[in-house]
């Protein structure tokens, strides 16, 4: 027979109100068996006030029982349904659209809001439908390996580091405890080697270039600037007298919208640029070819332009005045190279970039934290990544070495 419960409940006469004496030590009622049903109860407040009463056929059990309400309880009290709409059981994908919505559009270009987007759907397909707070790294590890068996370790990385964004804001708004993502190790990225082209090479495909599309190519090939802010120059930013341009925008485009005005992707590279006699040349008479283009439509009709309350003349337009795309600039390079006799293959806007980063470090004559410096990284790490060889900057460096070292 069990033997009767300790807990009990004792009228206080000041009051006429009853409390509970003898509890267990944790502050829960000790557990009592109920004769009527045949059960033990274990009995335990609950966050509102009210009592629960979980039973079990032995005290253990009616004890485990209890001790899954106090967990749940308690997660609960973790996760409680917030201002944004959150509860326990909001999904990733809920999490994903909050983020993008509410955090990642005031932080981003429009560009990377539309990469998000695209790798928020990715992340909804695979795991979308799992409450935040029980998400678990295998679950992730498997989702990431399964993205770089199909072929795309790159993109693997780029979903992994945004899920790490996503979930960082799940802990910080209390759906959970501990951003999984986090332990999830990054892939591995086999370093591919990537086109670039030589001066000598950069000479002959502006030689073999469109004159609509040249003096854009220029800006890449020779200055090194990501073709957005090529795109997003306008006549206003440009100083003839002194061989100056002040970089201040980019222009990319974005689903739906076309192409859009926006600040530079990195605040180290807008400012005033000092710029080369080829590229002020090719921007002379790209002012010219666009003067005709004018004049065959009419001022009247040519698109207006305005940004941040200023009406801009853009540099880069098509004949009818609309902005340039990237891809129109792309296949301007393509075609130039076949003419020039050179490999289209893997050439494009960024090759440009590519190829002014290798060639000032190849020549020996810059360090990284100079070649950073003129194409506007904010990490020299970044630059690293963009030298595809090092030309005979070993051996140079070899020679100047021994030139201050050996006493020979």
């Amino acid at each position: 027979m069990p033997r009767a419960p300790r807990a009990k409940r004792v009228l206080d006469p000041s009051t006429g109100t009853y409390r509970v004496i003898g509890r267990a030590p944790n502050g829960q009622p000790e557990p009592y068996f109920d004769r009527a049903r045949d059960v033990w109860v274990a009995p335990w407040r609950k966050p509102d006030g009210r009592v629960g009463r979980p039973t079990g056929k032995t005290k253990a059990a009616a004890m485990a029982s209890r001790d899954r309400h106090v967990a749940a309880a308690d997660e609960a009290s973790r996760c409680a349904p917030l201002a944004e709409g959150f509860t326990t059981r909001s999904t990733l994908a809920e999490l994903g659209r909050w983020w993008l919505d509410n955090v990642a559009r005031h932080r981003v270009r429009v560009t990377t809001f539309a990469t998000y987007e695209k790798q928020l759907r990715v992340i909804a397909a695979h795991l979308g439908e799992v409450p935040v707070c029980q998400l678990r790294p295998e679950q992730v590890t498997a989702f990431i390996s399964d993205l770089v068996d199909a072929g795309s370790a790159s993109r693997a990385v780029n979903v992994r580091t945004l899920l790490v964004q996503v979930l960082n804001e799940g802990v910080s708004l209390g759906l959970s405890e501990e951003n999984v993502a986090k332990k999830v190790k990054r892939p591995r990225v086999p370093r591919a080697q990537k086109r670039t082209l030589t001066p000598a090479e950069v000479g002959r495909l502006l030689g073999a270039c469109d004159e609509r599309f040249v003096a854009a190519v220029a800006l890449c090939y020779v200055q090194g600037w990501r073709i957005s802010e090529a795109l997003g120059l306008a006549w206003q930013d440009i100083d003839f007298a002194h061989g100056t341009a002040r970089l201040r925008r980019g222009s990319t485009y974005a689903d739906g919208k076309g192409m859009v005005l926006g600040p530079p992707k990195t605040k180290r590279t807008a400012g005033r640029q000092l710029l080369g006699p080829t590229v002020l040349r090719l921007l002379g008479e790209r002012r010219k070819l666009q003067a005709e283009d004018q004049r065959l439509i009419g001022k009247a009709n040519w698109p207006a332009v305005v940004y941040d309350a200023e009406a801009l003349d853009l540099v880069f337009t098509t004949a009818a005045g609309t902005p340039m795309l990237r891809q129109h600039v792309d296949r301007a390079i393509r075609k130039a190279a076949t003419k020039a006799g050179l490999d289209p293959a893997q050439l494009g806007t960024h090759a440009g970039r590519r190829s002014v980063v290798t060639n000032l470090y190849a020549s020996g004559d810059f360090d990284l934290v100079d070649v950073a410096r003129f194409v506007g990284h904010s990490d020299v790490a970044t630059t690293r990544g963009y030298v595809q060889h090092e030309g005979e900057r070993p051996l140079l460096v070899s020679q100047k070495a021994l030139d201050l070292l050996d006493p020979g």
